[in-house]
């Protein structure tokens, strides 16, 4: 199952700010105090309760192909330079 992690850290906060809410300071588990494997062993277990279902990225459709807009190359590669315009006094549409 792919996870979205946007959604993953949007639950690990809003499960944070409950629990600082709920508990007094002294209560809330505080992750540097802990090893390094003590704190994987105890995000592999906040994982495991998680519904994975309501983390699962969603894949967007590929774009629908537009067809380009055809230019002649002689129109493409046309050169006017502005000083030779103003310099006839004309302005071209």
């Amino acid at each position: 199952l792919d996870v979205s992690l946007f959604h993953l850290a949007v639950a690990i906060t809003s499960g944070y700010e409950a629990i600082t809410l709920a508990l007094p300071a002294e209560h809330i588990p505080c992750a540097g105090s802990l090893s390094p494997p003590q704190l994987m062993q105890r995000l592999l277990t906040l994982a495991r309760r998680l519904n994975s279902k309501s983390l699962a990225s969603s894949v967007r459709k590929p774009k629908p192909k537009r067809p380009k807009g055809y230019v002649d190359g002689a129109v493409a590669r046309a050169h006017v330079a502005t000083a030779r315009v103003l310099r006839s006094g004309r302005v071209t549409p």
